[in-house]
Order: structure tokens, then sequence, then C-alpha cells
């Protein structure tokens, strides 16, 4: 290993960072970094250190033709014996040496993850910029690292291109073939493709109003209404739970915001939002507001220079948490709402529920929150005003604000659940409500049987 006794891992990364194409005139130029990413394959699985160069190079070579890529393969292991990672055993047999990475440098990687993910992105960003990086990692046995689907995937960065839909699957970036949701019914959304598939999508970069899947027709036309089902309801779970959501643009959507080929990797973002409404073609559909977690511009990167290697992070189960939480900045991108308004329609309603009366009562004071009737924002574009908000507990605010709660035009409230309480709006003669905020409030929560 390099020398670095007090931080080895430190000492790699750098020695990688240095490493130089073209080591030897007679080899492709690319010979030494793929076979350091062939080496930490086989750390990364605990496979055999030393093996048999030539059995590796011919297994090697069918991998390479396997995923249509170039014969990166060496032309003889001992070419390797020079760099201080690589060791080189003398057999009886002088022509079947044993190879690979040198002892400590294949536990480091073998047992750091972190360090493992370092190497990796370090080799493919200096020496395979041009290079399908998925592909790569296939042939390499890289696509190891535990990933649940949630979050950044491995070895991906933010911007990364992709030539079609299979290459985004063998990546884990998005795993469906064909549709435009990864997600189950009974969980998170996992990832979206935004392609222009769909007449009412909105792309603004940082904020898309995304529509769900369904109702189309083979030519992709919408020809019925859409069901909360699927990927649809797996995107409204994202929202309950705040649990980010990978965005991936296609050729097909808003040139403004999306490649000029193939398709791209463009981070996480959060479901702010979800309703149901009739579409441009007369159908209901369900749309949804995201919002990028980064709080950058989200558009192609220009470079491979430019991409940004994010670092997954996957413990196990009983490692989650910490005994002592710290803190770090952070920042946001949301509407800003006047507190001066939430705080006077409470003030109003003493800190109690419109809905359902609760007060609620803590060692400070009573609790209360202020929820809008017509959200604010894109595309709704209510206003932070007090005839556009209600005070409400906290379980009824969750529902009104996922349309669980509506109110029709004499008051009354209308409960989709199971459990079915005759509830009336309370008002107040201090607190008059725009009834048209209400009347959109019910349109933007339309029914499935309505």
């Amino acid at each position: 290993m390099p020398d670095d006794a007090t931080n080895p891992a430190t000492s790699l990364l750098d020695w990688l960072s240095s490493l130089h194409d073209g080591s030897s005139s007679d080899l492709p130029d690319t010979h030494e970094p793929f076979a350091l990413l062939w080496a930490i394959g086989r750390a990364a699985g605990r496979r055999d250190r030393l093996v048999n160069w030539h059995k590796a190079k011919l297994e090697l070579r069918e991998r390479l033709q396997a995923h249509d890529l170039p014969d990166y393969a060496i032309a003889d292991f001992s070419t390797l014996n020079q760099s201080p990672v690589w060791e080189l055993t003398e057999a009886q047999d002088t022509s079947q040496p044993r190879g690979g990475l040198e002892k400590s440098v294949y536990e480091l990687l073998a047992a750091d993850l972190r360090v493992r993910e370092r190497a990796v992105t370090t080799l493919l960003e200096k020496h395979f910029s041009e290079k399908p990086w998925e592909k790569l990692l296939l042939a390499t046995d890289l696509t190891e690292k535990p990933f649940d689907g949630f979050g950044h995937p491995p070895y991906v960065p933010v911007g990364m291109h992709f030539r079609d839909r299979r290459a985004l699957h063998s990546a884990n970036v998005h795993a469906p073939i064909q549709g435009g949701i990864w997600g189950k019914a009974r969980e998170e959304a996992k990832s979206i493709v935004v392609s222009g598939g769909y007449e009412d999508d909105e792309d603004f970069g940082s904020e898309i109003i995304y529509t769900g899947q369904g109702g189309q027709d083979e030519s992709g036309r919408q020809v019925r209404d859409q069901d909360l089902t699927r990927g649809n309801a797996a995107l409204v779970n994202s929202m309950a739970t705040g649990r980010p959501v990978r965005v991936i643009r296609g050729a097909h959507g808003d040139p403004d915001h999306s490649p000029l080929e193939g398709l791209r990797y463009d981070g996480l973002y959060r479901v702010e939002e979800h309703w149901s409404q009739r579409g441009a073609s007369g159908y209901r559909v369900w749309r949804y507001r995201l919002r990028a977690v980064e709080a950058k511009d989200v558009n192609a990167a220009a470079s491979a220079s430019q991409l940004t290697f994010p670092t997954p992070k996957t413990p196990p189960l009983d490692s989650l948490g910490e005994d002592e939480p710290g803190r770090k900045a952070a920042v946001t991108q949301r509407v800003v709402r006047s507190t001066a308004v939430a705080n006077r329609v409470k003030k109003i309603h003493d800190h109690t529920c419109q809905i359902c009366g609760t007060r609620i009562e803590t060692p400070t004071g009573a609790y209360s929150e202020a929820a809008h009737i017509r959200p604010l924002g894109r595309p709704h574009n209510g206003k932070d005003r007090t005839n556009n908000v209600l005070c409400l507990c906290p379980n009824h605010h969750v529902a009104f604000d996922f349309g669980m709660i509506t109110i029709d035009a004499s008051g009354k409230v209308i409960e989709r659940g199971v459990e079915q309480h005759n509830y009336e709006l309370r008002r107040h003669p201090d607190h008059e409500i725009a009834e048209e905020n209400f009347q959109y409030h019910r349109e933007h929560h339309e029914s499935q049987s309505g």
C-alpha cells in the first residue's frame, strides 16, 4: 500500500487520484484503472484475493463482450507489479502467475464501504468519464452494494446520462423498462421518469408538476380516468413520509430542463403535494408537486468534472439513529408563509380545531396548526390571507391536506374514511372564509368515484 501509516484510506485514495493513464504504450490507456475496478469488485464480494491471471483475463473478456464494452483487459499482469497496490506471486510454472490487490489494500476495500465507494467513483470520474459506467460496474461485480432502491443509487452521480431505459435498469436508477414510476401501492416511490409522456406534466427545473400513471392507450392518449393504485399510491406514500424520490429526465420532456438525447439522473426530489383533477383530455388524472431536495439548478452537467457524487448510507437497522444527535445547517426551498396570518387565525379560534373542537394544551400553552385551504405555490397560487386559512388540530390538518376531508357549500365536513362523525365547520364572526377556496379544495381532491 502507498505509505501513510496514520491514514491508509487517505493514502490509497490519494494514490488513485494521481494514477496516470497509459503506463505502457503497448497497452490500452485504461488497463490498470479497469483492473483496479475488477479487483475492487472481488474485494467487495470477498472473493479470492489472488487468482490465476490468465483465467481472469478470459473471464474479463467474456464479461466485456457480454456488455458490449471495449477490451480493457491487460496483456500481462506483470505490468502491474510495479504499482504498490498490486501483488504478484511467482508460481512454479511462471507462465501461470497469480495476482491481485496487496493484502492490506484488499482488506481495507473489503471492510470499508465508504472507502470502496470513493475508490470506485475516483476511478470512474478520472478514467472513464466518457464510458458507460453502468456497464463497467456490471462487468466488474460492483453492483453488490446494499441498496434498497431509495435515495441516490450506488456509484451514480447526479447529472449522469444513460442511453436508454435498460441502462437505467442496469444501474439501479429506475427498474421499470416502460413504467414512469418505480414503486408499489404499499410503499414509497423510488423514482420517476419525466419525459413528456403525459400532456399535463409541467417542469420548472427545481419544481415539477408530475402526472401519475395509467389511463392511456397504446398511442399515449389519455382515454380513461387514472386510479390511485400502484405507483400513483406510492407517490402519495412518499408525500406522507417525506422520503425523497429520484427524478430522471428524458429527451422528450421540457427542452429547458431535459437532455438532448437519452435520459439523465437529476437527483432527489420530495413530493410536497398531491391531488386529482380533470386533465387536458377531460379524464381524471393524479398530479404531484415535487421539489428538488438540493438547493441548486438540476439542469444538465456540462462535463464529468461538474458531476456530484453522492455517498449513500445504508446502515444496519440496529445502528440507525444516534445516542447524541448532532446538528447541521441545511438549505431548503419552500414557499414562505406569513406567521402573522397563521397566528391571527389561531388566536381568533383560541387554538381550537374548527372541525372537531379539540384544543391541545402543552406546558408552554395551547397548540394548533394553520391549514391553507387553497394551497400556496404552483399550480394553485393560493393567497396567504386569513380567508384562506383554517385553525385545525394536527390530525385534521393532515386529513384536510390529503383530501380525506372536504367542506361542502353548507359547511358540512365530508369525511372519506371509514368512521363518520357528522362534523360541521365551526365558524367565527371575526374570521371570514372565501367560499371559492373551499370550492377549489373540493375540486382539487375530486373523489375517484365522482
